[in-house]
């Protein structure tokens, strides 16, 4: 309900009936929510997650999306038809030289990207870089140079941190309401599914660059230090017998240099049978206070005669618009090139990640301690 009678601001000047002046904080706030202009877009790659970036890009107020490309030209045609792109390439070159698009999504399987981060550094273009920033640490050294060398944006896409729960812990954080941070525990885990039928490169990869490094991501911006030494363990049981030849599960526990300690563990051979591919959970212990997020909860149920499925409301599409931590994670970005800021992630934050998540691998592999 409007109040009408002598409003005021956050400053507690009066305003005039409901009517805001254009310098108030509040209306600049919902102005700048989108920058001003339009990012001409394209998209590399056109899978799962490839096809969430091309819904984003066409459905932000300041964003076109002019081309996708994808190897599989059934599915860079299929984004591109229900996104409203253009151009439909099978050749990510092609999109590059278009002139007019000014910021591309990078979004290929883990190992594959330097390369083309590269090339499009090369071509002009800011660059959005699906998480992992790379699997070794040449790779990310390389792709950071590449976008020194272009003055262009870099931003890598650990969306995860526009999640509520989150956003709202490092606010608290921030605020010094839960005192200092001290000790994480994080679980990432996916169904069977995932390494088996959803990612047909799951052996070219390992889950500290799949899963680990979305909740490794938060515990380093929560604690505000990087990783100073690594012990992790990982086994090879299930997905070995079905010829895949990646680790089931790992477990890393990290010291970082301010003292923080992190316990970090995710597996991908859970039953399909679950209500939700995606198992979770992040406890937060600071000197004066505890955060418990369970990012699948809330859920709503979901149920036929075969199967009932838990579904979460943290992203997804209302009335045909993508919503959620997803969608504003690429608003960010879009933002960010437009006004020519600093994205909330950067290249610098994805080498010092790939760092940790390299070094978790070695340590599971060597069975030895990694100091960085």
């Amino acid at each position: 309900m409007l109040e009408h009678s002598r409003p005021t601001g956050r400053d507690g000047a009066q305003r005039r009936g409901n009517v805001l002046p254009l310098a108030d904080p509040e209306v600049m706030s919902m102005v700048e929510a989108f920058a001003p202009g339009n990012l001409k877009f394209g998209v590399i790659g056109a899978g799962v997650q490839g096809l969430s970036h091309a819904r984003c890009a066409a459905a932000a107020p300041n964003c076109e999306l002019v081309a996708v490309c994808d190897l599989d030209e059934q599915k860079a045609r299929t984004a591109g038809l229900q996104c409203g792109a253009r151009h439909v390439f099978t050749d990510y070159h092609e999109l590059l030289a278009l002139e007019e698009i000014e910021a591309v999504s990078v979004v290929l399987p883990d190992h594959l990207h330097r390369e083309v981060a590269a090339a499009a550094f090369a071509a002009g273009k800011h660059v959005l870089l699906e998480k992992p920033m790379a699997t070794t640490i040449a790779d990310a050294e390389a792709i950071l140079a590449a976008q020194k060398t272009s003055g262009k944006q870099l931003m890598i896409n650990w969306s995860n941190r526009w999640m509520h729960a989150f956003a709202q812990t490092k606010d608290s954080l921030d605020k010094g309401e839960l005192g200092e941070p001290l000790y994480a525990y994080a679980r990432l885990n996916n169904t069977l599914y995932v390494p088996t039928q959803m990612l047909s490169w799951a052996a070219n990869t390992r889950l500290p660059f799949w899963l680990i490094c979305h909740r490794y991501d938060i515990a380093r911006w929560y604690f505000g230090s990087e990783a100073k030494r690594i012990h992790a363990v990982c086994r090879s049981v299930k997905l070995r017998s079905l010829g895949i030849d990646t680790p089931d599960f790992y477990q890393a526990t990290v010291e970082f240099e301010n003292g923080c300690v992190g316990n970090f563990e995710s597996c991908w051979i859970m039953p399909e049978s679950m209500p939700y591919m995606v198992d979770s959970k992040f406890e937060l212990i600071c000197s004066e206070g505890y955060v418990n997020i369970d990012p699948t909860h809330p859920v709503y149920q979901h149920a036929t005669h075969n199967k009932q499925l838990d579904k979460g409301i943290l992203f997804g599409d209302v009335m045909g618009v993508p919503v959620g931590f997803v969608y504003q994670a690429f608003q960010h970005f879009v933002n960010c090139c437009l006004r020519n800021q600093t994205p909330l992630i950067t290249g610098e934050d994805g080498l010092q990640i790939t760092r940790a998540l390299v070094a978790m691998v070695e340590s599971a592999e060597t069975g030895q301690i990694v100091e960085l």
